[in-house]
């Protein structure tokens, strides 16, 4: 049966959905990104109790520096304390610590766009890696490929906005100072052929997210993941769309897909039925 990981926007996300959904995955300040909301290290021993029952994946899936690397050490190290199920990781350092460490606590491979066949899960599960986040620009038939010839367990997002690219650069600020403009938001938008997307800076650098909310319910019965995750950046009936969720079986699934639809326009399946081949304009 899957299982059902949010995203949280704020802590109040994780003390008003904690009894709705199965688990969720929390981002470490510092040693994160592509995420609305970190949780400082300092108080993530609170959060861990609070949260015992629950699925925890801890996201660390920044690349990291050198400089980043006594405090990702640390930070792995304390984590071992507490019952999680996953570590996510961008960068292979974390691979080599639990070599190194011998940690106890699974890594996920969660290399955004790159997580798209399965040579290379096994690849990775070979190398310690129980679990695999996939990309979401493949399709539908690519992630029943993937799930028939690996043993790793698999996520995948099903709802919400999905990061498209992040830059290191501070493009939001560089663009404003350039034509000297205030800083009033920490979202702005960026248009493109009449789809607009959001875009977050951060410390770590520059966040574009998709266009579209992504709506995959329809496919929670028949792709059968180990866990389906809701991304609530932006979301402000977050709790609504959960709610639809628990109330999902087969067969109120198209039902359950349209209340979404409703609920949040711009919603869309994503790549699920359409390969990602583009062509130079000329």
């Amino acid at each position: 049966m899957s299982r059902v990981l949010l995203v949280p926007n704020s802590i109040e996300d994780i003390t008003k959905l904690k009894d709705k959904v199965d688990g969720f995955i929390l981002p470490i300040k510092d040693l994160s990104i592509n995420y609305n909301y970190y949780i400082d290290i300092k108080d993530i021993d609170k959060i861990l109790k609070e949260l015992n029952n629950k699925d925890i994946f801890i996201s660390l899936n920044k690349n990291m520096h050198n400089s980043d690397l006594p405090k990702l050490k640390d930070t792995l190290l304390m984590l071992e304390n507490y019952n999680i199920k996953g570590i996510m990781y961008y960068d292979i350092s974390i691979v080599n610590y639990k070599k190194e460490l011998n940690l106890k606590n699974d890594i996920v491979w969660n290399q955004d766009h790159l997580v798209t066949n399965y040579s290379t899960v096994n690849y990775w599960y070979n190398e310690g890696s129980k679990y695999a986040y996939l990309s979401s620009e493949i399709t539908k038939n690519e992630i029943i490929e993937i799930k028939k010839n690996i043993k790793a367990k698999l996520i995948a997002n099903i709802f919400g906005y999905v990061p498209i690219f992040t830059s290191k650069r501070n493009l939001v600020n560089n663009y404003l100072e350039t034509f000297d403009k205030e800083k009033v938001s920490n979202i702005y938008y960026m248009y493109k052929e009449g789809i607009k997307y959001p875009l977050v800076e951060e410390g770590n650098g520059t966040v574009a997210y998709s266009g579209y909310v992504l709506n995959a319910i329809k496919e929670y019965f028949d792709l059968d993941l180990d866990y389906y995750v809701i991304n609530s950046f932006l979301i402000e009936d977050i709790e609504k769309v959960v709610d639809i969720f628990n109330t999902l079986d087969k067969d109120n699934l198209e039902k359950c897909y349209q209340k979404l639809s409703k609920l949040i326009p711009n919603t869309s399946e994503g790549f699920l039925y359409q390969e990602t081949i583009y062509k130079v304009k000329r």
